[in-house]
């Protein structure tokens, strides 16, 4: 459990609405054959007393007499007999019933080897795209530059020289990747949460700068290659476990040896609308990016940052209302 514990980088529950078959106790009214007492008209032999008459031979008059004899009579008597009588028992029968199963989902920490693989895997896609005719956001940026852009020439060295310190800057927290917080120093912890404060602060500049140029940057080779390792990262990290069940464990939320293996379970698990995929993704998702982007190590930074692309996303809803009404009224 401990082992588990230290590779899990961030988790997170979620409860399934699942249907399963259950031996449950009911009260039910049931008919039993039941002994009971009854009360009926028996016929019995009893001795009775009868008074008879004889002769006295002294006297030779008719006298009574009692003599004892045995005779059959009717009487009342509780007797005891098998009976079908109803009555409420608690009776086990075997129901389908509908309840919440809870998961843990968790993005581990990639090992070495895995950091290495998913470098090697964006250097072969970068190629690829480049090799399509994709250009990189450099190579963009200065054509875009060298045919008359809308930035001066400060603002051109200002941005390339942003790119530059965030390439530079999400290099050195790569390495701390592979590092748990409890092994380091006070001096690394300190270096990590500082390079976390800056590529934060120089991202959020980008961010800004790029939205205004989305529909440029938007299909350059490095952001392709960009987000297909994030999606390796995704499909090599994520893990699930059923935690109503006992002495379950951990298994990969993707199946597959491979990434090409990995990413067609991916594809039939959104095909098939598999519950945990469909309610997990999202959040996954964006632990996936916010790691690959940021660095981020800690639970804390990752509920910020989850919290800051929520609240983005509340506030662009209104504005997504607001411009589709302009249009409809333009349309008209």
């Amino acid at each position: 459990m401990a082992a588990t514990k230290k590779k899990e980088l961030y988790t997170f529950n979620i409860n399934i609405e699942q249907e399963s078959t259950k031996e449950v106790e009911i009260e039910r009214e049931v008919e039993v054959e039941k002994e009971v007492e009854v009360e009926k008209n028996v016929t019995v032999e009893k001795e009775v007393e009868v008074t008879k008459k004889r002769k006295n031979k002294e006297t030779g008059k008719m006298e009574p007499y009692t003599v004892t004899q045995k005779k059959k009579v009717k009487e009342k008597q509780l007797v005891k007999e098998m009976r079908p009588v109803k009555e409420k028992q608690i009776v086990k029968e075997e129901r389908t019933v509908k309840e919440e199963t809870p998961f843990k989902i968790d993005f581990r920490r990639p090992t070495r080897t895995q950091m290495e693989d998913g470098d090697m895997f964006y250097s072969i896609w970068l190629n690829k795209f480049i090799k399509m005719g994709l250009l990189t956001r450099a190579m963009l940026a200065k054509q875009h530059i060298d045919i008359g852009g809308t930035m001066d020439a400060e603002e051109k060295k200002y941005y390339s020289e942003l790119y530059v310190k965030l390439y530079e800057k999400q290099l050195q927290l790569q390495r701390f990747a592979l590092m748990d917080e409890s092994d380091m120093s006070p001096a690394r912890a300190e270096k990590r949460k500082k390079l976390i404060s800056e590529v934060g602060l120089i991202r959020k500049e980008l961010t800004d700068f790029e939205t205004v140029q989305a529909s440029m940057f938007e299909h350059t080779a490095d952001v392709k290659a960009r987000n297909k390792t994030i999606t390796w990262y995704l499909l090599h990290l994520a893990y699930v476990t059923n935690l109503g069940e006992e002495d379950s464990s951990p298994r990969p939320l993707f199946l597959g040896d491979s990434y090409e293996e990995k990413y067609d379970n991916y594809q039939s698990k959104e095909e098939e609308e598999d519950e945990i995929f469909w309610t997990a993704i999202d959040k996954l998702s964006s632990v996936a990016t916010i790691w690959y982007m940021s660095g981020v190590q800690d639970k804390e930074d990752f509920d910020t940052l989850l919290q800051e692309v929520s609240d983005e996303v509340m506030l662009d809803e209104p504005e997504a209302e607001e411009d589709s009404g302009d249009t409809s009224g333009e349309d008209s």
